[in-house]
């Protein structure tokens, strides 16, 4: 049986990456060409720019059903109810929706890993150097067999039967990172957990609504040759730009292609 950290666990990643070094993180790797001006005040200035919503604690809360059931094949009540409970960035009406919702999305889940098998690795944290102090780090969620395995929540009564890439690039990162460490990890996958939409009344007849109960929909691609290629050059992409901007600070705003950061 393995330990479980605290779910309010912030990984640092002492053991992996150097203080003072540079980290990007792979949940960021989209949003470097979709929000330059954010990205740069995430990744670099180290801003917290977001505090959560009821959707990203929900799918915190289903993250450590997953891990819990993998990793001691049993799930702590308690501490996610506790974890609900001491959120400050919602209130109590979402704590109650969150409390609904993480019980038959969580049975959904784990009904999944015991019908499609246990993954050998859950909530791992990986990195690898790309250049002299500047890694590219974060922790995955799941690997089993050559399959990297990434848990998602969602309103979808029929989620993506593909993979978005603001998603995909995530699990590509991941993926090169196993695969520098020497885990082959040929498809990534996307492993939809709907949300439990029951008990509805229509406002306009007064009637019953069609129920859609939470159900879990895998989503699996192939990683290509061209889909290496494109994360590793863009990983180095990112490095390069930080590591020019540290050294030519007025070139800044042209790099991370942003007039505010000309001063």
């Amino acid at each position: 049986m393995q330990d479980l950290k605290p779910m309010d666990y912030e990984e640092n990643y002492k053991d992996l990456i150097p203080e003072g070094a540079f980290r990007i993180s792979p949940s960021s790797i989209y949003q470097f060409t979709s929000e330059k001006w954010n990205w740069y005040r995430s990744q670099i200035l180290g801003e917290k720019l977001f505090e959560g919503n009821k959707y990203t604690i929900l799918g915190s809360c289903v993250h450590r059903i997953a891990e819990s059931y993998i990793k001691t094949k049993d799930v702590n009540r308690t501490e996610i109810v506790a974890y609900i409970d001491k959120q400050s960035c919602i209130d109590t009406l979402d704590k109650e929706w969150i409390k609904d919702q993480w019980r038959p999305m969580g049975q959904a889940l784990i009904d999944y890993l015991r019908v499609f098998g246990i993954p050998e690795r859950s909530e791992e944290a990986i990195a690898y150097e790309l250049y002299p102090n500047v890694f590219v780090g974060g922790t995955a969620d799941a690997v089993i067999g050559d399959t990297l395995v990434d848990y998602k929540t969602t309103s979808k009564t029929t989620p993506d039967t593909f993979i978005p890439n603001h998603y995909k690039w995530q699990l590509l990162t991941y993926a090169y990172i196993y695969r520098k460490m020497g885990l082959d990890i040929t498809r990534i996958r996307i492993v939809w957990v709907t949300n439990n939409i029951v008990n509805r009344i229509s406002e306009k007849t007064g009637k019953p609504m069609k129920d859609y109960p939470s159900s879990v929909v895998p989503v699996t691609e192939l990683i290509t040759d061209d889909d290496m290629r494109f994360i590793e050059d863009y990983l180095k992409l990112i490095a390069e730009t930080y590591l020019k901007s540290k050294e030519n600070p007025e070139l800044t705003y042209l790099l991370y292609s942003d007039y505010r950061l000309k001063n």
